[in-house]
């Protein structure tokens, strides 16, 4: 060791201390933080200067060097706390990002379920209205009566546009050729005159109800063995049924005088519209038909009649082909549940008193009515759920000429009328006809149109 060494003087000093502040500041982990290693890299390139600048020793290298080592520590600090502070606000801007995004996931859950709430409220609120209220009750029998309208146009069947008339030929049945009545001369008998469409009046509306009898016809018309006006009057709250007897003589505008059951099978429903109002002076308002078969199964499928038969009718109909399966010949005397053959069967008895005494074709004739009554009587004790899924069911076999808008008029009629009661009657009354007569070997009746067309007017339109 050398005495009184001078660190100015040695020529190694100053390569000797900077390689060890490179060892040193080499050694020191800055865990991979990239701006603390970009810092480092500055001092680095800082250190560089120095070693290479032309500096005199003798201008207090060291006091220099430690002076600066001290601020290039302090910044270090400085860096470094920097960097963590910037981690730490990041990984907290991390957290409150995470945070606001559970809370709008949160926000947005709860205004579903709230806007689910607030539906489900009002839909209740809304179903309490239209259930409870009398202008809720009108608004939802407004919409059935809508729905039903167009399930009325859609399902049901129309009539033929074009029908093909046919020749002007009589009919004769076994009651024709049976029959040991007088013959009749035609031209004696006297016609009363209605030109026009036939009397209306506002608020009462007229359909006519028809049963057609087209066995053996194939595909042709058949005849109207059922012939009904049924009457809704708004003016008066009343339901009406009146018979039109099949054997009634009647003017047939194109043809010579015949049955008015005829007159459906020779010119179609225009035809058949003509004679009624040329006769007896009414204006339809439109026409349901069903054909004898199809009438079978809707009484099935509205679950059979309750009928009451007197003990005639019941061995009548037992020992006879008016029910047509024989299986079904089981009927007996008083009130019973019919199903559609044997009901149909009891329609066409006319050789028997019915349950009011009534005999013949006036017997026959009622015998439609109390059957139409019954029906109506089903229909007011079934649900509206068994009632909606009979009409999708009855429908496609009914033929109309009634426009949905129409059917809607007629059922909102039918509904604020309220009433559940139907008066009858039938035309030819008693005592304004003569019958056991023939015209051209036809068995008819002769009515006194005059008469009758006065009784039915009162009847359908009242004083």
């Amino acid at each position: 060791m050398q005495d009184n060494y001078d660190i100015d003087t040695d020529p190694d000093f100053d390569a000797n201390f900077y390689k060890n502040i490179d060892k040193a500041l080499s050694n020191v982990e800055f865990g991979g933080d990239p701006e603390i290693e970009a810092a480092a890299n500055s001092d680095e390139q800082a250190k560089d200067a120095l070693i290479t600048e032309d500096i005199n020793p003798g201008d207090g290298l060291e006091a220099y060097t430690q002076e600066d080592m001290a601020v290039g520590v302090d910044d270090e600090l400085v860096d470094i706390n920097a960097s963590l502070a910037k981690q730490i606000s990041e990984e907290l801007m991390s957290m409150d990002n995470t945070s606001n995004t559970v809370k709008k996931k949160m926000s947005k859950k709860l205004k579903i379920q709230y806007g689910v709430v607030i539906a489900l409220i009002c839909l209740v609120s809304f179903a309490f209205f239209l259930g409870f209220t009398k202008p809720g009750n009108k608004i939802l029998m407004k919409m059935g009566v809508d729905l039903g309208g167009k399930i009325w146009a859609t399902w049901t069947k129309d009539f033929e546009k074009d029908p093909i008339l046919i020749d002007d030929t009589d009919y004769l049945d076994e009651e024709d050729l049976s029959s040991e009545a007088n013959e009749v001369d035609p031209s004696t008998i006297v016609w009363t005159d209605h030109p026009g469409d036939g009397m209306y009046m506002e608020g009462v509306y007229n359909i006519l109800l028809l049963g057609e009898e087209a066995i053996g016809s194939g595909s042709a018309r058949g005849r109207t063995d059922m012939i009904i006006i049924a009457t809704l009057n708004s003016n008066a709250k009343e339901v009406k049924l009146t018979s039109l007897m099949r054997d009634t003589l009647v003017q047939i505008p194109g043809y010579k005088e015949n049955k008015l059951n005829t007159a459906y099978e020779k010119g179609g429903l225009d035809l058949l519209y003509e004679t009624i109002a040329l006769n007896f002076d009414i204006k339809l308002d439109g026409c349901v038909m069903v054909n004898f078969e199809n009438f079978e199964k809707i009484i099935d499928k509205i679950g059979g009649l309750e009928i009451e038969l007197t003990s005639s009718e019941a061995r009548y109909l037992n020992n006879t082909n008016y029910i047509s399966n024989p299986q079904y010949r089981d009927v007996v005397e008083g009130k019973q549940l019919m199903n559609g053959n044997q009901v149909l069967g009891y329609t066409r008895v006319r050789k028997r008193a019915n349950i009011n005494g009534t005999n013949n074709d006036y017997g026959r004739t009622e015998r439609h009515r109390i059957v139409l009554e019954a029906v109506f009587d089903k229909y007011k004790t079934n649900g509206k759920i068994e009632l909606a899924s009979m009409m999708l069911s009855i429908l496609p076999m009914i033929k109309t000429d009634i426009s949905s808008s129409n059917f809607e008029l007629l059922l909102n009629t039918f509904i604020e009328m309220g009433t559940t009661k139907i008066d009858q009657l039938r035309i030819p009354v008693d005592g304004t006809f003569t019958d056991n007569v023939k015209v051209r070997k036809m068995d008819v009746l002769i009515p006194d149109l005059e008469k009758n067309v006065d009784i039915l007017h009162e009847f359908i339109f009242g004083e």
